[in-house]
């Protein structure tokens, strides 16, 4: 024969599960922890944005090593030509 589940019995599972309902300060601190993290998602994106335009920048006025030699190496051929001594 089945146990009868008594007023008692009853208001312990009630409450039981009231004690594992998330409670309204857990669900602030939650969404507190949220916003923090969105603020520094949002701050790290704005940094890899501004590195991206420093980025394109540098490459824009950037000239290759081996092109700066060659550029060299033919001023200095004019300079030799010209009779121009070398700033160097």
């Amino acid at each position: 024969m089945p146990k009868k589940v008594t007023v008692e019995d009853l208001a312990r599972m009630v409450q039981r599960g009231f004690d594992e309902t998330a409670q309204k300060a857990d669900v602030e601190k939650l969404e507190n922890r949220v916003y923090k993290i969105e603020s520094a998602i949002i701050q790290i994106s704005d940094t890899l944005a501004a590195m991206r335009k420093d980025i394109y920048e540098i490459k824009t006025r950037y000239v290759y090593r081996d092109e700066f030699e060659d550029a060299l190496a033919r001023l200095s051929l004019v300079e030799k030509r010209v009779g121009i001594k070398s700033g160097k």
